[in-house]
């Protein structure tokens, strides 16, 4: 759950989350055979990205759903968990505290909340796969908590410097696993967008292609528009959807986690896929043709896809600097609206001239940024890491 500091029920769930886990310790000790046993306890805003590619596979390989559990602070969301058939735990009730008395390990992306003060104190393992391979800039200071994890899984060798050389972590901390959630990326078939077009119903429209609009948020610059070169949001994306109208293609929408849609009816073509109703990034880069971003990291899990991404030319939003810089955008740099629409046109008519002209700029990135380990293979080599992690615990 994303927290919302102005919402007095998120105050008042990290309260209980926080009496939960104060109670988990004192009764640790107590518990540690509970028949509620839990050993891998997944937490982050939602079973989604890496958290969700390791909780498929933790679940293939235990039959008992207990074996993995997400935690979630969220009542709702909780609720479709369980109705989806997923293991779930409800951070704020009282079974939390024995799924925390016996678990393992913890496997985060995205921070611990009420949680922060347990990894290198409790006996439970703590790994981190934060979800982004980053334009923005960081340092040591950003990652405070995360250094007192166990271990950390990123995409790369790449990954692995930034990770010592400017956000802090000793070497050992650091394993090179590729990212579990771009497995499926990987391996992608028409089938499989078929099959996710139906699922979240984009069939009824009637696209043959669909071209997906995914800006990152304000960041660090609180007065950026989500919409480039000055231009209204309606008629930035009524132009972007008569292009696209053209070639019988929808526009999707996907605003970041922390952007809200500001409102309005949706122009003709224009369907919004917020993340609150669609988490799993992943099934939308599958079903996009064409990729419209800024500086947004969803763009390096395109990247595998090898499939147009336009990269429009405005400010970063970072205080920091970069993490990654611009010579890391793969794709053309689109300095104004006209040839924004010109470029989605050609995209879609002829997606081979594309690749013809970028294909070995695509091969470079993805070299640099995944090394070797963009091979379908990620999500097992977590799990490895997982059981040597448990087993050194023993």
């Amino acid at each position: 759950m994303k927290v919302d500091r102005r919402n007095p029920w998120h105050w008042l769930y990290l309260s209980l989350f926080g009496l939960n886990v104060m109670a988990a310790l004192l009764l640790r000790p107590l518990l540690r055979r509970s028949r509620h046993r839990a050993p891998v306890v997944l937490y982050g805003h939602k079973l989604n990205g890496n958290l969700l590619a390791i909780y498929r596979r933790l679940a293939e390989r235990q039959p008992h759903a207990s074996m993995v559990t997400f935690l979630t602070m969220d009542p709702a969301y909780h609720r479709e968990l369980q109705a989806s058939g997923h293991a779930s735990c409800l951070a704020i009730s009282p079974r939390c505290i024995a799924v925390l008395a016996n678990a393992e390990a913890i496997i985060s992306d995205h921070g611990l909340h009420v949680m922060s003060a347990l990894p290198g104190r409790i006996g439970i393992r703590f790994f981190d796969v934060w979800h982004g391979i980053p334009f923005k800039g960081f340092d040591a200071d950003d990652f405070k908590v995360q250094q007192r994890f166990d271990e950390v899984w990123v995409a790369s060798p790449l990954m692995k410097q930034l990770y010592v050389e400017r956000y802090g972590f000793a070497p050992d901390q650091v394993q090179v696993t590729g990212y579990a959630r771009t497995d499926r990326l990987v391996t992608a078939t028409p089938g499989e967008a078929d099959a996710i077009k139906k699922r979240l119903g984009l069939t009824a429209y009637g696209h043959q292609r669909l071209v997906l609009f995914a800006p990152t948020w304000k960041q660090d610059a609180s007065d950026r528009s989500l919409f480039p070169f000055g231009i209204d949001e309606q008629v930035f994306l009524s132009q972007l959807a008569a292009v696209c109208r053209e070639h019988n293609a929808g526009l999707l929408v996907r605003h970041h986690l922390n952007a809200a849609r500001s409102g309005g009816v949706a122009p003709e073509g224009v369907i919004y896929l917020p993340y609150a109703q669609y988490p799993d990034a992943e099934e939308i880069l599958l079903i996009s043709d064409v990729l419209i971003c800024d500086w947004s990291s969803i763009a390096f899990d395109y990247l595998l896809l090898n499939r147009p991404t336009l990269f429009l030319d405005v400010e970063p939003p970072f205080s920091k600097g970069f993490s990654l810089d611009a010579s890391y955008r793969y794709g053309p740099i689109i300095p104004d609206m006209a040839a924004l629409l010109q470029r989605v046109d050609q995209s879609l008519a002829d997606p081979e001239q594309y690749r013809r002209e970028f294909g070995l700029k695509h091969a470079e990135i993805r070299a640099k940024v995944y090394g070797d380990f963009a091979d379908a293979n990620a999500g097992a080599r977590c799990l490895q890491r997982l059981r040597t992690g448990l087993a050194q615990a023993k």
